[in-house]
């Protein structure tokens, strides 16, 4: 039997076929690409530095005359006007519209209550819904000028 005879036995006289079929690893990647783009979660991190506002600075437990001596100093934000409202202090509104206040005036009110209550640090910003994000920050920039690095915001 010579050689020819012999390849013709073992692959019985067709050539191997030597192509890979891809179909069934394609038709994976075509599911599994767009299942993974689906259920990926994009997450977009935003940092904002606020201090919240504390009873107990040194670290030690609070007392009754901790919780007695913290002031409550509110600042209303209004389209049409700005109101500090702090214990013992009566101010006038600040007229003003959204974005344009009179800055001068709330940094003379912020020093007044700074000036009666030194150790006061916190103040609670309360602005509209329709208020600018800009203002708000021009607003706590003013507020920690004036000596109050505790800012919390409600709404």
């Amino acid at each position: 039997m010579n050689i020819k005879q012999s390849i013709r036995r073992k692959g019985r006289g067709h050539p191997r076929d030597t192509d890979v079929n891809l179909t069934a690893v394609m038709n994976i990647f075509l599911i599994l690409i767009p299942f993974l783009l689906l259920t990926a979660s994009f997450v977009r991190i935003a940092v904002l530095e606020l201090t919240l506002p504390s009873l107990d600075r040194a670290g030690q437990q609070a007392t009754v005359q901790n919780a007695q001596s913290t002031v409550l100093n509110i600042l209303l934000i209004k389209e049409t006007e700005l109101q500090l409202n702090s214990p013992g202090l009566k101010f006038d509104k600040i007229a003003g519209r959204t974005g344009d206040y009179n800055w001068s005036e709330l940094t003379a009110q912020l020093q007044q209550v700074k000036s009666k209550f030194p150790d006061s640090e916190d103040i609670i910003i309360s602005p509209e819904n329709t208020i600018l994000y800009e203002t708000i920050i021009v607003i706590m920039d003013q507020c920690r000028e004036a000596g109050f690095p505790n800012i919390s915001i409600s709404g």
